[in-house]
């Protein structure tokens, strides 16, 4: 099957979107106290921009696994399966949660004057909270829960195929219709509601042990986006002649979605008379953001960016490595200069413009590594 550089593309832009993203946290009105830097001086714009982007980084990440997945399982089982996603995703995630997340987590006591030593810092605050006997204050996995919960979803869908092999089988070409979108919508509707009126806190984190972390308004969502990705590859989604979705049809529906967000968070409270209506608001508004955002960029980059060049190629093969490492670089900046009098914008600029560099300079040279060499994949089909 020929290569879906679309795809490859798309996971580039949404990991160069996510390292903007987490360094725009750090600038944020009314911020996430577990994040790990937090400026005395921020932007309510970077509410503006985390609003829109928060939704749908993931999802799509899911989204693009489901497909691969998949496809991969209706080529290989046992250890020709789980042999490359162990090296891949597996070794990786140990390596982060063991070193790379404790020792980045330095940076969340040491910012906000409560400790200035490493050894502090990994064993108080992280490791071990003495008053409640568990994980510390600022026990944190970004980002690298997101693969400790790829590896169950692949465990999940392993378990599936053993049991029913049809299911790593193809089925006839099918478009969907509009009620297989609105459902999908109904369903984004329904968990935002319910779990915000459950926990009162849509970025709620829960530690499972030391080994996974989730956002608990979130996981049904990555695993219902993950099980999409796989019913597309089923009904041959994205191959010629075959449904894409529209980028002609979706893309206003997306800026619509966004406009309609943006104006519930900020305007809807002075027409609402209670906090349920203005729930009912929000999660409307991230689930016509969710649906239309995925289906929408599939479509976009299918029709404007489904070929490959070198940069292309370079971009697509050290995707995932710069997702691997990105946080080691790129909160320092932010650290350096939270107390400079400088505006929100600024120091959020510069600390893009030096760390997005570091981190595909980091991420080149994991590529040549045996435990990402497999990423080179998208670099080889862009010179051939």
């Amino acid at each position: 099957m020929q290569r879906l550089f679309f795809l490859d593309n798309l996971k580039s832009f949404v990991v160069s979107l996510m390292i903007v993203f987490h360094i725009g946290l750090c600038y944020i009105v009314m911020p996430l106290p577990w994040w790990y830097v937090l400026d005395p001086n921020p932007s309510v714009g970077f509410n503006y921009f985390i609003m829109i982007t928060d939704m749908i980084i993931m999802p799509i990440m899911f989204y693009i696994s489901g497909y691969f997945c998949i496809r991969a399982l209706s080529k290989k089982a046992g250890k020709k399966f789980w042999g490359p996603k162990w090296t891949r995703i597996g070794l990786p995630w140990l390596i982060g949660i063991l070193i790379i997340a404790p020792l980045t987590s330095f940076i969340m006591p040491y910012s906000r004057g409560l400790c200035n030593d490493l050894m502090t810092s990994l064993t108080r605050y992280y490791w071990f909270n003495p008053a409640t006997g568990g994980a510390g204050e600022f026990f944190n996995q970004v980002p690298f829960w997101y693969l400790g919960m790829l590896l169950l979803l692949y465990a999940a869908a392993y378990f599936i195929v053993k049991v029913c092999p049809s299911y790593a089988q193809q089925k006839a070409p099918s478009s969907p219709r509009f009620w297989f979108f609105l459902l999908i919508g109904i369903f984004t509707f329904i968990n935002c509601m319910v779990i915000d009126m459950i926990t009162g806190d849509e970025y709620l984190w829960v530690n499972i042990g030391y080994v996974l972390k989730i956002q608990v308004s979130r996981v049904l969502l990555y695993i219902l986006y993950f099980f999409l990705g796989i019913y597309a590859w089923h009904h041959h989604w994205f191959e010629d002649g075959c449904y894409v979705p529209s980028a002609v049809k979706w893309t206003p529906w997306l800026i619509v979605s966004a406009i309609f967000l943006d104006w519930s968070f900020i305007h809807s409270p002075a027409y609402v008379s209670s906090p349920l209506e203005f729930l009912t608001y929000i999660s409307l508004g991230h689930a016509m953001l969710l649906t239309t955002a995925v289906f929408g960029l599939l479509g976009i980059f299918y029709r404007f960016c489904n070929f490959t060049n070198n940069i292309l190629g370079t971009l697509a093969s050290t995707s995932y490595t710069m997702y691997f490492c990105h946080t080691i670089f790129i909160f320092w900046p932010s650290l350096y200069m939270m107390n400079m009098d400088m505006h929100a914008f600024y120091k959020w600029l510069i600390a893009c413009i030096i760390t997005w560099p570091l981190t595909f300079i980091c991420g080149k040279l994991l590529v040549q590594t045996p435990l990402f060499s497999a990423s080179k994949k998208a670099k080889i089909n862009s010179i051939n």
